[in-house]
C-alpha cells in the first residue's frame, strides 16, 4: 500500500491508472503462476492474462462466489487452492550494478511476503464462516487500514477508547486491536460481551472515562439503553463507532438520541464497514458521505446481483471485491453477498475532500432478500427493511423474527421484549400491523423476558445478534 496522504487526494484518473498498473500486476504475476484455483480456472476457461489491460476488462473475467473457498467433504484442505504459493529462488531478479532511485529497484518477490501468519474467518452472519490466510505482508496491509479508518474518523491517540468488538479469529475485531496500537491510544480490547460482559463493559466506560466506545450497532444502543434505564450519566462519552454489522441511518439516528438522553458530552455516530473478503475495512467520515475505500488495497465494483452486470456510478448493487496488493488468500472478483444500496461514485467527498471511490447508501445483505409463499402466490421479504424498521422503535429494546411454514403457506412470527415502562400489549398491535402492511403475509407479535430474548439471538454469545431466522 502507498502513502495514504497521496493515494487519498490522487484525482480519479491518477487513481484509474494506479489500479489499471496493480491489478494488471496482480493478474498476470501472482494469480496467473503462484495461484492453484485461478491458474487452473485461466486454463480451463482459456483466459490470457495477457490480453487483460486493465480493469475496464474485469467483464472478460469469471465471478468467485463465497461457497468457492469452502472446504469440501472430501477435500477438507480445499480453501488453500486460494493462497499464493511461495515464490522459488529462481524468481529472485539478478542484482544490477549501480544505484536504484529512492531505492525502487525490482528484487523479484519475497518469500517472506508469502509466508503464512494467521488465520481469520468471516463473521458467518448468512453463511459459513470462510477462511482467510494472512501473510506477515497482510497483517501490516491490515494496520495500514486500521490507521487510514482511524485518520477518517478523526481517532487520534488522545482519544481513550472501549473496543467492545467481539475477540474471535476474524479482522474486525484485529484491525481496531492493531489500528489503537500502532496509533499508541490508551484501549480497553475487551473481547465484547463474549469476554467481558456488559456490565464490567460499561463499569470500564465509566471508570476509564472513556470518550469512544467501539462495537456493533445492536451492542451500543442495547448498552445505551441500559445506561438509560438504571438512570446512569455517561457525561464522558463523546461518540459512538459502529462496525461489522448492519448500521443503516436510523441506527445512527437511535443511538445519537440515546446518547443524548444519558447525558453524553457529545452524540457523534461514526460507521466502519468491515469487509472479510476485502481483509480489512473502510470508515465514513460522516454518516451518509459513503465508506471511503482503499484503491490501492483493493478495486471494488457493483454489479447487477442477478446477472453480474456491472452498473454505473450511483446504482444500487452487489460489492465485489478484487485484491490488487495482497498475499495469502487472494480473491478475483469475489462476490460479497453485500448490497450498496446507493452504489460507488468517484467523486471527491464533499465533506472531507478525499478523493478515493466511496460505496454510498446502507449495506444491506443479499441474503435477507427471501422468498415467501404467501396466499396468492410469492411474496418477496426483504429482512433489511424489517431490521430498519425495528431499529427505529425507541420502545423496542430487542427483538428477533421467525419464518415459519404452517398450511402449506409461510408466517412471521415476531418476538420482542419492550423497555422499561413501555405498553408492550400496545407496542405489539402496532407491531403486527406493520409488519403485515410490509410483507402481506400472516404475522403473529409476542413480547417476551429479556434473557429469553437475550438467549435467542446470542447477545453475548456471538460476534453479532442474530435476528432472522428462517425455520421453514
Amino acid at each position: 500500500m502507498q502513502a495514504w496522504s497521496k493515494v487519498s487526494r490522487m484525482p480519479s484518473t491518477a487513481i484509474k491508472k494506479m489500479q489499471d498498473e496493480l491489478f494488471v500486476k496482480m493478474l498476470r504475476e501472482e494469480m496467473a503462476v503462484r495461484h492453484p484455483y485461478y491458474r487452473e480456472l485461466f486454463k480451463e476457461q482459456g483466459i490470457d492474462p495477457e490480453q487483460i489491460k486493465g480493469i475496464d476488462d474485469l467483464k472478460q473475467l469469471p465471478f468467485t462466489e463465497k461457497s468457492d473457498l469452502l472446504p469440501r467433504e472430501q477435500d477438507l484442505r480445499h480453501p488453500k487452492r486460494f493462497v499464493l504459493e511461495t515464490p522459488g529462488e529462481s524468481e529472485k531478479k539478478p542484482k544490477k550494478k549501480g544505484f536504484s532511485l529512492f531505492g525502487k529497484r525490482d528484487k523479484g518477490p519475497d518469500p517472506l511476503d508469502y509466508k503464512f501468519h494467521t488465520l481469520y474467518f468471516s463473521a458467518g452472519r448468512t453463511a459459513k464462516p470462510v477462511p482467510y490466510e494472512y501473510t506477515h505482508y497482510d497483517l501490516n496491509n491490515l494496520k495500514e487500514a486500521g490507521l487510514r479508518a482511524f485518520d477518517i474518523l478523526g481517532l487520534t491517540r488522545d482519544d481513550t477508547m472501549i473496543n467492545a468488538f467481539t475477540f474471535a479469529p476474524n479482522p474486525f475485531f484485529w484491525q481496531m486491536f492493531y489500528s489503537t496500537i500502532e496509533i499508541g491510544s490508551t484501549v480497553l480490547q475487551t473481547g465484547g460481551g463474549k469476554v467481558l460482559g456488559m456490565e464490567k463493559i460499561l463499569k470500564a466506560m465509566d471508570s476509564m472515562e472513556a470518550p469512544v466506545i467501539v462495537s456493533a450497532p445492536g451492542y451500543s444502543i442495547f448498552a445505551l439503553q441500559t445506561l438509560e434505564h438504571f438512570g446512569f450519566s455517561a457525561s464522558n462519552l463523546e461518540r459512538v463507532i459502529f462496525g461489522i454489522d448492519y448500521a443503516p441511518l436510523e441506527a445512527v439516528e437511535k443511538a445519537a438520541r440515546l446518547m443524548e438522553k444519558v447525558n453524553a458530552k457529545d452524540k457523534k455516530v461514526q460507521r466502519i464497514y468491515f469487509v472479510a473478503e476485502a481483509k480489512s475495512g473502510w470508515a465514513e467520515c460522516e454518516p451518509n458521505y459513503g465508506y471511503h475505500t482503499n484503491p490501492d488495497h483493493i478495486l471494488v465494483e457493483v454489479v447487477d446481483p442477478v446477472s453480474g452486470e456491472s452498473l454505473g456510478e450511483g446504482e444500487k448493487g452487489e460489492i465485489v471485491i478484487t485484491h490488487l496488493d495482497t498475499r495469502g488468500t487472494v480473491l478475483l472478483r469475489c462476490k460479497t453477498g453485500d448490497i450498496a444500496t446507493g452504489g460507488i461514485t468517484s467523486e471527491p467527498c464533499p465533506n472531507c475532500k478525499r478523493t478515493v471511490p466511496r460505496i454510498m447508501g446502507d449495506i444491506e445483505k443479499k441474503a435477507y432478500y427471501i422468498e415467501l409463499k404467501g396466499e396468492k402466490g410469492a411474496v418477496q421479504f426483504n429482512g433489511n427493511e424489517l431490521r430498519k424498521m425495528m431499529i427505529a422503535q425507541d420502545e423496542v429494546l430487542l427483538w428477533y423474527i421467525e419464518i415459519k411454514q404452517e398450511n402449506d403457506q409461510d408466517q412471521l412470527n415476531l418476538v420482542f421484549k419492550g423497555t422499561s415502562g413501555s405498553d408492550e400489549d400496545k407496542q405489539a398491535s402496532f407491531l403486527q400491523e406493520q409488519v403485515k402492511d410490509m410483507f402481506k403475509v400472516p404475522v403473529t407479535v409476542e413480547h417476551t423476558s429479556l434473557d429469553a430474548v437475550v438467549n435467542k439471538i446470542g447477545l453475548e454469545k456471538y460476534i453479532t445478534e442474530q435476528v432472522i431466522f428462517d425455520n421453514r
